[in-house]
């Protein structure tokens, strides 16, 4: 069952406990034992369950001003229940007469004080001053006119009793002045508490709270004209506030936004009117009151009366204003914020690594795939010059690029960078200018890894010019160093020789151990020429089992002697595979320049020669 679920599940038997409450006190209206009893141990229910439901709420949470917030009532809710507890075994266990006064009312008021420090904690925690002073004037007259009323309806009958103790007198007192302090709060949060809860919690708040100002005029009015008894039908209004409030941890689960809750209303809405306009017709309401219960109506009250009422109006202009200056800015901090996270999703989220660098080419901040690439978290880069991650011989173009970006220019380049775990790799940096009100502040820079691209080009590159099995140069490649080596000797007046070789029965190799033994084979005898010419000579694979080299800067039996030497070393046997191959070869020489002034001649009388030896030999 989802958490929603069992949330709607748990609601439902709080009105269901409540509602029991009632019907139980009408079912047994006549026996007081029985109705009694089962008040109190309903009562008592109804505070332990959501004591269990904040208890779960200070546990899981991970935030110290929820864990306060959280703490507090449960503080709040454990009095109310210890109170319980109290009038319990007072009225029950000890059959004790029921006083106005007794020690449950110290847990009674204690609940009423922890309520109170939880929310203004919460208050003070997580709204800003100008917004706390923008709601007090609002909050004033109100608990204004709630004083004035409270005082003349329940305070002054009491007062003007004489008989009350002390004791009696301060502990009635306190109940109204308990309910004001609750009445600041939930003007708080009608006034302002988007920025305290989430929508649904502010709304159970409300309830529960202005359900138990309202439980506590009555049982206070009742009490002042002696007609509350245990059991009275305002009693089930008692838990059904704290079973309210307690339900809201259940609501909680999941952490509030409040960098979300910290914008007013971005969305385009101005605060309800209603809400702006309350407390000024609280101020009506209270004029009235006081011309109906005065002697009469007289010019000062007629002056005054239209003074207020001018006062209202023009503050209602006044309001309109506000309210047509508040939609602009809402608009404008949409607008705003809406191309705010435009800007953060592409930095971001884009795929590539994006940087923002000052004039210096100082890192200021970057995006989660530059982290990625260089392998340094944003924070600890901060500061650090991009060019510090560069290659040496990359650095000076790197600054060069940056002085052309600073003219306005967008520059492209690209360089090799070394990251923490020391991979190199080659990106390609795209510079642009940030323009603020004309002026270059600083540039973004876009870097894409292209290492597997340039790593593809090689590979291409070198397949280019290169034999794919054998890794020796191809037909191509050796005829261009061919033509190149041959106009450095017409220029020194030296010469070359260019060798043919040809391996005899390869092909019955081929036929007998298959495709594979012979490319095997072909591979070895490669690795027998790179070994023999070093890196002075070059070799090339130009077909099935021909291969050419050329060597150069040697005397007529400088090259007799190698090809001599290299003829030994590829007859001697190979062993593939815990085979031993043999496998002779034939070579053919040509020289330059005597035997050709061109690569295709020399080629030409190579293999001619290579045959001729063939032939001799066979």
């Amino acid at each position: 069952m989802s958490t929603k679920n069992k949330n709607e599940l748990w609601l439902a038997a709080i009105i269901g406990l409540t509602l029991f409450y009632f019907a139980w006190l009408q079912i047994w209206q006549d026996q007081d034992f029985m109705r009694t009893i089962g008040g109190n141990l309903l009562s008592i229910s109804g505070a332990f369950i959501p004591s269990i439901w904040l208890f779960r709420a200070v546990r899981r949470s991970t935030s110290k001003i929820d864990r306060t917030y959280w703490i507090l009532i449960l503080i709040s809710t454990l009095s109310y229940l210890f109170a319980e507890f109290c009038w319990f075994y007072t009225e029950t266990i000890l059959a004790a007469e029921i006083t106005f006064t007794g020690i449950y009312d110290i847990f009674y008021i204690a609940s009423i004080i922890f309520y109170f420090f939880a929310f203004v904690y919460r208050i003070w925690k997580y709204s800003k001053n100008s917004m706390v002073l923008k709601f007090i004037f609002d909050i004033l007259i109100v608990m204004i006119v709630s004083v004035t009323f409270s005082w003349y309806y329940i305070l002054a009958p009491f007062i003007e009793q004489g008989d009350t103790s002390l004791l009696s007198l301060s502990i009635t007192l306190f109940y109204p002045i308990g309910d004001l302090m609750l009445l600041f709060c939930v003007s708080t949060f009608y006034f302002g508490g988007e920025f305290l809860f989430r929508k649904r919690t502010l709304y159970y708040i409300l309830i529960g709270l202005s359900i138990q100002i309202f439980a506590d005029s009555i049982y206070l009015f009742a009490s002042a004209q002696g007609t509350y008894f245990s059991g009275s039908w305002s009693d089930p209004f008692y838990i059904l506030p704290i079973m309210l409030i307690g339900y809201t941890s259940l609501l909680e689960k999941e952490p509030v936004d409040h960098a979300e809750a910290e914008r007013i209303e971005v969305d385009g809405e101005s605060p309800s009117i209603i809400r702006l306009i309350l407390p000024y017709l609280l101020v009506a309401v209270l004029f009235m009151f006081m011309i109906v219960r005065s002697n009469g109506v007289d010019s000062i009250s007629v002056g005054s009366g239209l003074s207020i009422a001018f006062v209202i109006l023009r503050q209602f202009i006044v309001m309109s204003d506000n309210r047509n200056l508040l939609k602009q800015y809402y608009q404008k901090t949409a607008e705003l914020e809406f191309s705010e996270k435009r800007y953060k999703s592409l930095f971001e989220y884009h795929p590539d690594s994006v940087f923002s660098l000052d004039l210096n080419g100082k890192i200021e901040s970057m995006n989660n795939a530059g982290s990625i690439l260089i392998g340094y978290k944003p924070q600890t880069l901060a500061g650090f010059p991009l060019t510090s991650f560069m290659e040496k011989h990359d650095q000076r173009l790197a600054q060069q690029k940056m002085q052309n970006v600073k003219k306005r220019a967008v520059q492209n380049y690209e360089f090799t960078i070394k990251n923490k775990q020391g991979h190199s790799l080659y990106i390609d940096m795209t510079h642009i200018p940030i323009l603020v009100k004309n002026n270059i502040v600083g540039t973004f820079g876009i870097g894409r890894d292209v290492t597997e691209n340039k790593k593809n080009e090689e590979t291409i590159r070198f397949y280019a010019y290169h034999d794919a099995l054998t890794g020796l140069d191809n037909r191509r490649s050796f005829e261009e160093k061919l033509e190149t080596a041959m106009a450095s000797a017409r220029s020194s007046d030296t010469s070359l020789a260019v060798l043919f070789l040809d391996l005899d029965k390869f092909k019955e190799i081929n036929d007998y151990y298959g495709h594979s033994m012979g490319d095997k084979l072909l591979v070895a005898v490669a690795d027998r020429i790179k070994t023999f010419i070093g890196t002075e000579h070059t070799a090339a694979r130009v077909g099935g089992d021909e291969f050419i080299v050329l060597l150069k800067n040697l005397s007529a039996f400088g090259y007799q002697n190698k090809m001599c030497v290299l003829s030994g070393s590829l007859s001697q046997p190979y062993y593939i595979d815990h085979v031993e191959l043999h496998c002779t070869v034939s070579i053919g020489i040509a020289y330059y320049p005597t035997d050709g002034h061109t690569p295709g001649e020399l080629l030409s009388n190579a293999d001619q020669s290579m045959y001729r030896m063939k032939k001799r030999e066979a």
